[in-house]
């Protein structure tokens, strides 16, 4: 991914997974959507590219503290 205002990269160096939390950031933003938005339909697993497969994993970045 890259930084849209500089083109320069960007890395994840945090992940909240508290409910809790992300409700109240959200709701601090005025972001916070109570009811669900409307979601396409799902994508049938067999027209998905040949390189993705499940489960879905990700690549911790190491800490930079």
């Amino acid at each position: 991914m890259e930084r849209p205002e500089c083109k320069g990269p960007m890395r994840v160096i945090a992940l909240i997974e508290d409910s809790g939390v992300i409700r109240r950031i959200l709701e601090h933003l005025e972001l916070w959507a109570p009811f669900p938005t409307e979601r396409s339909p799902p994508v049938d697993p067999a027209s998905w590219p040949p390189y993705v497969g499940l489960p879905l994993t990700y690549q911790p970045a190491p800490d930079i503290a």
